[in-house]
């Protein structure tokens, strides 16, 4: 066999030359030796080829089976807008058997009202390069309903006739879409919120102004009307007498100013939660003459913020409680449930009617102070509450929401 690789071609050519030599220039086993190299250098070739072939096929089957299974829709478009072939993806996209989209003008599968920029997207990618992206977002009009996606256009490089096929790309945009819809209610919510709480802070302001005159207020002008009343006694005993009822009015100043004082800001709150509940319920049915207990389970330290938001809406729990409910006893339960933190707060009074209460959100600025405290700790408020048979308020408050504060407080 000779060292030189010779193609087909030219051992055909060969060949022929020496079956045109006459009998007597050749030897017949010389030609026969000759025959033989040429037949095994074509079965060389041969095989070579085949092994060429099948890696071939085999290289296309990969791109296939990634050009139909790749994480996006891929689609080739002539300059009209037919679609000349569409990946397995893209078929699911738009929600029809590749089979049924083939053949059909891309426009027809988008919403009515994202036509005309269909044909714009298509009049751009005629008119770019070969070398620039046209993108643009529409809405397809899938059978299982609107999806959002990204269009990316760009031309392929010039065929041999001439013709062009615009290469497009679907990239489904919906979740993004819906998280952007989410981000931004989100955002319009705890705007909305802090604008509710900025009221909250100043509707608070009032009930302690309001707390002030009417309660403090009353009684230094009774105090003041004592004092008066002294320097008018008729004989020390009158005096002795109103100098013990001024001292009793005193000393229920004490005790109001003592406890609108602890509203503010609580000192007990250092020594914890459960601690300064305790105190307070103590304190508020003390002041108030409301029968009050208090159970509180082993409850770990919590945040700051969660600790303070809990003690606010026992506040203002027992608040309404005072002003409203016109109860005889309550109860305030504090305990762990499921890893959360559970609160709630009980009492026997006369309720009232949730309807009219959802009808009238103005009027009952307390309760949506408490809902947005407990949403800003990541719990829920709910409440149960019927006429002439009390209210239960109930405030849960996840683990994860107190993992999460545990880990800020660290």
């Amino acid at each position: 066999m000779s060292a030189a690789k010779r193609s087909a071609r030219e051992i055909a050519e060969e060949l022929k030359q020496l079956a045109g030599r006459p009998d007597s220039d050749r030897d017949r086993l010389s030609l026969l030796h000759e025959v033989q190299v040429y037949q095994e250098e074509l079965v060389l070739q041969n095989d070579e080829l085949e092994r060429s072939r099948a890696s071939i096929e085999e290289m296309s089957n990969r791109i296939l089976d990634l050009y139909d299974f790749a994480p996006n829709g891929y689609a080739s478009l002539d300059p009209n807008g037919i679609v000349r072939r569409i990946n397995l993806t893209g078929a699911i996209l738009l929600g029809r058997p590749r089979q049924a989209i083939e053949g059909l003008p891309v426009l027809g599968f988008f919403v009515p009202a994202d036509q005309p920029r269909v044909l714009e997207f298509l009049r751009r990618c005629r008119n770019e390069t070969a070398h620039s992206d046209v993108s643009m977002e529409l809405t397809l009009d899938t059978p299982n309903g609107p999806k959002e996606v990204q269009m990316i256009c760009r031309q392929s490089r010039e065929a041999v006739d001439g013709s062009r096929q615009l290469l497009t790309a679907i990239i489904d945009i919906t979740e993004r879409r819906q998280l952007e819809v989410e981000r931004t209610a989100a955002s319009r919510d705890h705007a909305s919120l802090a604008t509710r709480l900025l009221s909250a802070q100043d509707q608070e302001r009032q009930r302690i102004a309001r707390d002030l005159h009417d309660n403090i207020g009353q009684q230094v002008t009774a105090l003041r009307l004592l004092l008066q009343l002294m320097t008018m006694g008729d004989s020390v005993e009158d005096v002795r007498a109103r100098v013990a009822q001024a001292q009793r009015v005193v000393d229920q100043l004490d005790r109001q100013l003592d406890f609108m004082t602890g509203e503010l800001r609580p000192a007990s709150l250092d020594l914890g939660l459960p601690s300064a509940l305790e105190q307070f319920v103590h304190e508020w049915s003390t002041t108030f003459g409301i029968a009050a207990d208090i159970h509180c389970g082993d409850i770990p330290r919590l945040s700051p913020d969660i600790e303070t938001h809990l003690y606010r809406i026992v506040q203002e729990a027992l608040n309404n409680v005072y002003k409203h409910a016109r109860a005889r006893h309550v109860s305030v339960v504090l305990d762990r449930r499921n890893e959360g933190i559970v609160l709630v707060v009980e009492d026997d009074g006369t309720g009232f009617d949730r309807e009219a209460q959802r009808r009238h959100q103005g009027r009952a600025l307390g309760l949506i102070g408490m809902g947005e405290r407990a949403q800003i700790v990541g719990g829920t408020l709910d409440i149960e509450t019927q006429l002439s048979k009390g209210t239960t308020i109930f405030v849960n408050v996840p683990a994860a929401a107190l993992s999460a504060g545990r880990r800020e407080f660290q």
